[in-house]
This record gives C-alpha cells, structure tokens and sequence, in this order.
C-alpha cells in the first residue's frame, strides 16, 4: 500500500503536486506556469485594444459640464465692490473720500490740490463729515442695523455711478460768515477768527455743480481771509507795547495797513475811526485827513460823522505829516500776513495755495498763518469742488 502511493507521488501527480514557496510563504511568481499561458500572447501589455487612436472628432464641440457625482454643489458668488470703494473710483474730490472713509486718499488730494500739509486742524471735520455718510436702519430686534448710502445723483446712480450725498451746502457756509460778522461788530476777534478759519477750512469740502457756485466759493475764502489776516493783525497790534515813538509809529503803520483790507462798511469805518485817532494824536494831519475823507464817504451814524468833522478840519489847517511811517497810502500793497508789513507792488511775493494769503518770500515753505494747515509757496493744482472742473 504504502509502495502504490509512492508511485502515484512519482506518476499520477507529477510536478504540479510540488508546492514551491520563498521564505515568506508565499508561493514564487510564474513558477509551475507556463509563461506563454499567463502572458496571453508574446507582445508585453497587448491585452487591451480599444482602438480609439484613429479617430477624427470636430474640434468645437461643447458636451456641457459634467453631471452626476456634482450635482446640487454650490459655487458662490464673486464678492462685488462695496459702495465705499465705488465713491472713491468715481470722484476726485476730497469730500467724497471722506464719506467714503478713505481719509488716506482724501488727504492725499487735499495735499495736491491746496497744499494742505498739517491735517491736526482737519481732525474734526473729517470725522464730522464721515458720521453723516451713511444711513442706519433696525431690521429684526437683537441683530445688527443695516446701512444704507445715499446718492446725490440717485436718479442716474447704478450700483457703479454712484457719488455720496454731501450734507454741506455753500448756502451754510454763507449762515456761519454772517455769525461771524456779528463777532467782529462785538469785538470777539479771537472767536471771529476762529469761525472765520473754520469756514475757509470748509470749502475745500464743498460740492457745487455750476461756474457761479465756483466762483462765489472762491470769493468766500477771499472774505474769510481778508478778516483774519486783519483781525490777527489788529490783535498784534494791541499787544505791542507804547512807550517809546518807535513802538507808537509801529502801532500807527499796523492800523493804517488794516484799513485796506477788504471789510464790510460797517467794519471798515471802525478800522478807520482807529487809523484816525491815532494818527492825529502822532501829528500826523496829512495821512489823518485822508483817513477822514475815506471814512465820511462811507456814510457813518450821524454823531460819528459829525466828530469825524470836525478832524478832517482840525488836520486840514496844518496838512504835514510830523514823523515818517512804513506807509504809502498811493501804492498798491499786500500786507505779509506773518510780519504785518507791507508788499508793494512789483515786489517778491508768495502766497498760499488756499487762502492766497501774500508773504515775503522768507516766509516759503512754512505753515500759512491764515488756514494753519496749508504751505506757504507750495505749486498745486487748485481748488476742485465741482467735476466740471475735471471735464
């Protein structure tokens, strides 16, 4: 029995009874196979055929995206441009930048259009104008309000075109000038000046739409600085001392400069009645008589007119000057508006971008003493506060 089995090991079964394993167990690739068998033929990798290599297809079709394993995914849409940033693209004046919030650009065009090189001053009407940019509105209790921003061209105005509307008009500016004349009339200068200042400030932040609103915004800084260059000198000129001739011929020099500033009536018969008092208490009858005539032509209240009268004689018995003065009331001038002297006509002058306040030429690139933000001598493009000027 145990002789049959041996031969059925050695005949029947043969070689494929042999197990052949590696030191892992695992039986060795291909052995006990034939590797023709196996392979399928004698080219390697020949197996698939698909057979698509030759074929020909339009180039332009459009099979659409594909469907299935996508379906119902959500793409979101691409964020838009805020209606800040579209005020900033679609204006190049300051104001708008303000409303925007984009104090950085709008200083930036504040500097090359006006000079402005000191923004401290401007602190307070930036954030005055950005708190009234936008609109608020509660929607549900307990969650945020929603804000809206007004147009002032809301009738044309797409999600692109839109420029903010401005809350200050030319109209309130010419409110606060009247205020600031009643200052004057009372003698409050510093708090005069102070509103004075604050109105040429304001101007640059102005948006007008016509060649008149232009103009009568650039007669207004011409207005608020004729009052604080004289108003600021008048005040110099009462803190100087008196004691000697020297000193009292400076303070007669200063008041006779003020008289040609360009004042209201009302005001510039006060500067006149000043000039006259002290120049006929410095003997000075000739240039005192003129101030007399000027101020008779002005038409002043009866008892004024009548005292001034009676100067205008008392000077024109004895028509001389007693001392000499730093004034030449027959040529033209400009008064510095930093040493209060006068600029005769064809002399060195520089003035200041905004106000067009004159200086001697010393006085370039330093702080204009009328806005106190802007840089004596400094080339600039101008005021801008109408796109027409853009056009």
């Amino acid at each position: 029995m145990a002789a049959d089995m041996g031969d059925a090991e050695e005949g029947g079964w043969g070689d494929d009874a042999e197990l052949v394993l590696d030191d892992d167990g695992f039986g060795v690739p291909g052995e006990g196979f034939d590797d023709g068998a196996v392979g399928g033929g004698d080219e390697e990798g020949g197996g698939w055929d698909v057979g698509d290599e030759d074929l020909e297809l339009p180039a332009d079709l459009d099979v659409g995206p594909a469907e299935g394993g996508e379906e119902g995914y959500f793409v979101p849409p691409t964020k838009g441009t805020s209606q800040s940033q579209v005020w900033c693209n679609n204006s190049q004046l300051p104001v708008d930048h303000i409303l925007a919030g984009s104090f950085e650009t709008a200083m930036r065009l504040l500097h090359d259009q006006v000079g402005v090189v000191n923004f401290e001053t401007y602190k307070q009407l930036f954030m005055f104008t950005l708190s009234r940019a936008r609109s608020a509105y509660v929607t549900m209790p307990s969650l945020p309000p929603l804000f809206g921003h007004p147009h002032r061209n809301w009738k044309e105005a797409g999600a692109r075109t839109g420029v903010p509307a401005v809350g200050l008009k030319l109209n309130d500016l010419v409110t606060r000038l009247q205020t600031a004349y009643q200052m004057t009339t009372q003698g409050k200068f510093g708090d005069a000046i102070e509103r004075f200042r604050s109105i040429l400030l304001s101007v640059p932040l102005l948006v007008v739409d016509t060649k008149q609103e232009i103009i009568e915004a650039q007669q207004l800084i011409e207005i608020c600085r004729e009052y604080i260059v004289g108003l600021s000198m008048e005040q110099a000129r009462k803190e100087l001392p008196k004691g000697t001739l020297a000193e009292q011929k400076r303070l007669c020099e200063m008041a006779a400069y003020f008289t040609h500033c360009n004042l209201q009536p009302v005001h510039l018969i006060l500067t006149l009645r000043t000039a006259l008092n002290l120049f006929f208490k410095l003997k000075n009858f000739k240039t005192g008589a003129s101030f007399a005539r000027r101020l008779l032509e002005l038409g002043p209240r009866p008892e004024v007119a009548q005292q001034t009268r009676k100067m205008l004689v008392a000077c024109e018995k004895n028509l001389v000057d007693t001392h000499d003065l730093k004034y030449d009331q027959h040529n033209p001038f400009d008064i510095c508006a930093a040493s209060y002297v006068p600029i005769y006509r064809g002399k060195p002058v520089v003035r200041c971008p905004l106000s067009g306040a004159c200086y001697l030429p010393e006085f370039k690139g330093q702080v204009c003493r009328v806005t106190q933000v802007t840089e004596i001598g400094k080339d600039c493009l101008g005021l801008r506060i109408s796109p027409i000027q853009f056009r």
